[in-house]
C-alpha cells in the first residue's frame, strides 16, 4: 500500500470500531441496555453519513471553485438528512426501521461513491476502501437489526 492510501486506510479502519463495538455490545449484552446501544450505533451511522455527504460536498466545491454543482451539493445533502431521519425514527420507537434507513442510506451512498470514482470525481484506490467499510458498517447495522 503506497503511503499515500495508508492514512485514508488507517482512519477508515479505526472508523469501522465503533460499529463493531457497539454491535458486538447490541448482540452479546454484557449488561448494556439494548437502548443504549441502538443511540450508539444509529447516532454514528447518522454522524457517519453526514461526513460521506459532506465528503462530496467539499470536493465539489473544491473542484468547481467558481460554480459548484448545485445538483451534487444537493444530494450531498441526502446522506446527513437519512441519518436524521434514522434518528428521528428511532425515538419514535422504531429501531428496526431506523437500521433499515440508514442500512439504506450506507447502500445508495456506495452507489453515489463508485459512479463519482468511475467518472474521476475521486480517486480509484478509494473504491475498494468505501467497499470495505460500507460492508462493515452495513454487517454492524444489520446484526444489531436482527436482535
Amino acid at each position: 500500500m503506497t503511503s499515500h492510501r495508508v492514512w485514508p486506510f488507517t482512519l477508515g479502519m479505526a472508523g469501522l470500531v465503533p460499529f463493531f463495538f457497539f454491535a458486538l455490545l447490541h448482540v452479546l449484552g454484557f449488561g448494556v441496555s439494548l437502548d443504549a446501544t441502538n443511540l450508539a450505533l444509529i447516532g454514528y451511522g447518522a454522524a457517519i453519513l453526514s461526513f460521506l455527504g459532506g465528503a462530496h460536498w467539499g470536493a465539489e466545491i473544491s473542484r468547481q471553485q467558481q460554480s459548484p454543482n448545485g445538483v451534487v451539493l444537493t444530494i450531498a445533502m441526502a446522506p446527513p438528512l437519512a441519518g436524521w431521519t434514522a434518528i428521528l425514527v428511532y425515538t419514535s420507537g422504531h429501531p428496526a426501521t431506523a437500521y433499515g434507513v440508514l442500512t439504506a442510506a450506507f447502500l445508495l451512498q456506495l452507489l453515489w461513491d463508485m459512479t463519482a470514482i468511475r467518472s474521476g470525481f475521486f480517486p480509484k484506490w478509494y473504491l475498494p476502501l468505501r467497499i470495505l467499510l460500507t460492508a462493515g458498517a452495513v454487517l454492524s447495522l444489520l446484526s444489531a437489526m436482527l436482535i
